[in-house]
């Protein structure tokens, strides 16, 4: 197994292109964030919800595109198994809330991949953290 500490505010060609969600939907990019995800994967809402499957994360997806989310990765740190990689990360996201002004919230996401035909995909991500 290979532990790797990274600082994301840089590109890096090493790290699997689906860690690059926070930049697809802070680009408005849809369709590239969704394929992030496995066609089985799960995403984890803020108040604890598991959504399972790409058709149905896709949505929520288009929700934090719409509200003009920008996520900026401060931290990153990736752990190779094989064909599994565990991540955590610290996210900086602002987007506008319910109410149209604009809010900022630190996050710790978690993120699992697994390799899918030759390409990492997200399995689970928890962007607001998990805490059971």
């Amino acid at each position: 197994m290979k532990a790797e500490q990274l600082v994301a505010r840089r590109p890096n060609p090493s790290r699997p292109p689906c860690l690059l969600l926070p930049q697809m939907l802070s680009g408005g990019k849809l369709d590239a964030a969704a394929s992030c995800f496995a066609r089985d994967g799960c995403l984890l809402t803020p108040d604890g919800t598991a959504v399972h499957e790409r058709r149905h994360i896709r949505p929520l997806l288009a929700q934090m595109i719409a509200r003009r989310v920008h996520i900026e990765v401060e931290q990153s740190s990736l752990l190779l198994g094989g064909d599994v990689a565990f991540v955590r990360e610290r996210w900086r996201l602002t987007a506008a809330g319910a109410d149209g002004a604009r809010f900022e919230q630190e996050t710790d996401p978690t993120l699992v991949l697994r390799r899918v035909e030759g390409n990492w995909k997200l399995a689970i991500a928890a962007p607001w953290g998990w805490g059971g």
